[in-house]
């Protein structure tokens, strides 16, 4: 038992995660895999590079499947990400748009699997179009994807 915040922000395990947020958490079955002397996630529709900065607690999970989890607004389109933030970029089609005022919900796919974004509402990016989308991979989220599916901090 938690604040909701911190439940949010560091959830124990998938169901936490993907239970507490709206739109829901994003989750792909990925590997952690290391390439050009950086550690990626290796999913089926993207390969992400994890910061220098964490991949020292992904080390030991390197060969091994993993859940990745990533918010919708830690998508981001590239022209509107913000500076500070580290990010790999992910290409995707847009499936739907729902402009919600001051954001809009990008419903993308990427090969077989479908993710949301919230993205800032001057985005060009419409249904149909070829895409690339930012990740913020400063705030994601791995879970192991045996047992209890909990968090790897």
């Amino acid at each position: 038992v938690d604040t909701p915040q911190t439940l949010y922000d560091k959830p124990s395990n998938v169901f936490v995660a993907g239970f507490i947020g709206s739109p829901a958490m994003n989750f792909f079955d990925a590997k952690v895999e290391r390439s050009n002397g950086n550690l990626i996630i290796d999913s089926e529709a993207f390969n992400a590079v994890i910061p220098k900065t964490k991949a020292s607690k992904y080390e030991e999970y390197v060969g091994k499947r993993v859940i990745f989890g990533i918010r919708p607004e830690d998508i981001h389109d590239p022209s509107f990400t913000p500076a500070d933030i580290q990010t790999s970029l992910v290409e995707a089609r847009v499936d739907v748009t729902e402009l919600m005022g001051s954001e809009i919900y990008l419903h993308l796919k990427a090969k077989g699997d479908t993710f949301v974004g919230r993205v800032d509402p001057r985005t060009y990016m419409r249904a149909g179009n070829d895409v690339q989308v930012a990740f913020n991979m400063d705030n994601i989220h791995l879970f192991e994807s045996e047992g209890d599916q909990a968090t790897i901090m």
